[in-house]
């Protein structure tokens, strides 16, 4: 990962900072694949340089990994509330 690019993700991860850390309490794969998902994200955005076109299938990528982190933020409450 380029390092402009890892300084952005980590940027961002550190936005969510204590809300982040705390969701995932005891649960750090869950963490950890939330995580590759956000830095997934930010690859794709990389991507949209303004001159490659990839008929909406960049869009469509970044919306099923946001809907993908959803679910394990979901994952995670649910094992919170069910243990």
């Amino acid at each position: 990962m380029k390092k402009p690019l890892l300084v952005a993700v980590m940027a961002g991860a550190l936005a969510f900072g204590s809300i982040a850390l705390a969701e995932f309490d005891g649960h750090p794969h869950l963490r950890a694949a939330h995580e590759h998902l956000e830095a997934a994200v930010a690859e794709l955005r990389a991507a949209n340089d303004g001159k490659k076109q990839f008929g909406g299938h960049r869009e469509r990528a970044e919306q099923l990994l946001r809907e993908a982190q959803h679910e394990i933020r979901e994952a995670a409450a649910f094992a919170d509330s069910h243990h």
